[in-house]
């Protein structure tokens, strides 16, 4: 019989009354999920003759989980229950060997996402959570929460630079330093709401002038794609995340009028990183200043806003 259980729960329920509060019960029901992602993983393996789930399954409910995980460490657990429940398959003959082995993926991702979760700062808990959860996954969009470090962080792993966070009045200055301190990188990795067009437009030309390629590793919104825009080669995954555009504002979230410079020289930065300028503009017409316009993911090639979507689209914008 297939019945609903929370992932807490199913973790045999021994750590829910201290979890939010102790690394040591987080550290335990990540040992039991993974024993149990194990016994899954082997069953499947041993009925159905494969380990072999496919590529489009490698982040299963990553986001999701880590929406979930990070709901109880910051106290919204009325806010995440919905998501903390999910179809729990008998390991027997009414289960499908394949579903068995996604259902693994699934509890890993959980564990990772868990792991990720009790080693971050506090700041980079909240940031992740008023980005990538607030307004996803059933997760209401007042649930935003203040964060002692809202500016974008950077950091390495291997040739990948991660910038995640707010670009503050500022940031493109620290960025081209951290560029410069760091000559081998190869791709920037980007997760922000957005902030400053001016700095966004600098670090795009930074990022140009390197040769540096662009992915999306969190929801990018604002002037956050401006930055996104200064890669040779703009990737956007198979993720929830997406790319968001709404109206340049001033002060108290005045508008910019639509014929205003900074729209011209918007337009003119677009046009030289081979993106539609048009296309792009209108989706920013499109959405006042606290609104987000998101586009179908199959436009952000025929845009020329990515040159590379997972299943769905790619382009060479090479001459």
């Amino acid at each position: 019989m297939r019945y609903l259980a929370r992932v807490l729960l199913f973790a045999f329920c021994l750590f829910c009354a201290s979890l939010s509060a102790h690394a040591e019960s987080w550290e335990k029901a990540i040992s039991a999920v993974q024993e149990a992602a194990d016994r899954y993983h082997e069953y499947a393996v041993e009925v159905g003759g494969t380990s072999w789930a496919g590529t489009m399954y490698n982040g299963y409910k990553y986001d999701e989980h880590r929406c979930a995980i990070l709901g109880r460490m910051l106290d919204m657990q009325s806010s995440i229950q919905h998501i903390e429940e999910f179809d729990h398959p008998p390991m027997d003959t009414r289960s499908d060997p394949h579903d068995l082995l996604v259902f693994a993926i699934s509890l890993r991702n959980w564990v990772a996402a868990a792991r990720w979760a009790v080693d971050a700062r506090d700041s980079e808990r909240k940031n992740v959570w008023n980005l990538d959860c607030v307004g996803n996954f059933g997760i209401a969009k007042s649930l935003f929460l203040d964060s002692e470090q809202p500016n974008a962080e950077f950091e390495v792993t291997g040739a990948q630079l991660h910038v995640y966070g707010d670009i503050d009045a500022g940031f493109a200055k620290r960025f081209i330093e951290f560029l410069n301190s760091h000559p081998d990188l190869e791709e920037v990795t980007l997760g922000s709401a957005g902030g400053s067009v001016a700095d966004a437009i600098v670090a795009g030309l930074a990022i140009r002038h390197r040769g540096l390629s662009t992915t999306i590793y969190g929801n990018c919104y604002s002037a956050c794609p401006l930055v996104f825009l200064g890669g040779v080669r703009r990737v956007v995954w198979a993720a929830p995340y997406r790319l968001g555009f709404h109206q340049i504002y001033q002060g108290e979230g005045v508008p910019l009028p639509f014929d205003d410079d900074t729209y011209i020289a918007l337009a003119g930065y677009a046009e030289r990183m081979g993106a539609d300028a048009e296309l792009l503009l209108l989706w920013m017409y499109s959405a006042g200043p606290e609104e987000i316009y998101e586009p179908p993911v199959d436009d952000l090639c025929l845009a020329r806003i990515a040159t590379f979507v997972q299943r769905r689209c790619g382009i060479d914008l090479r001459p």
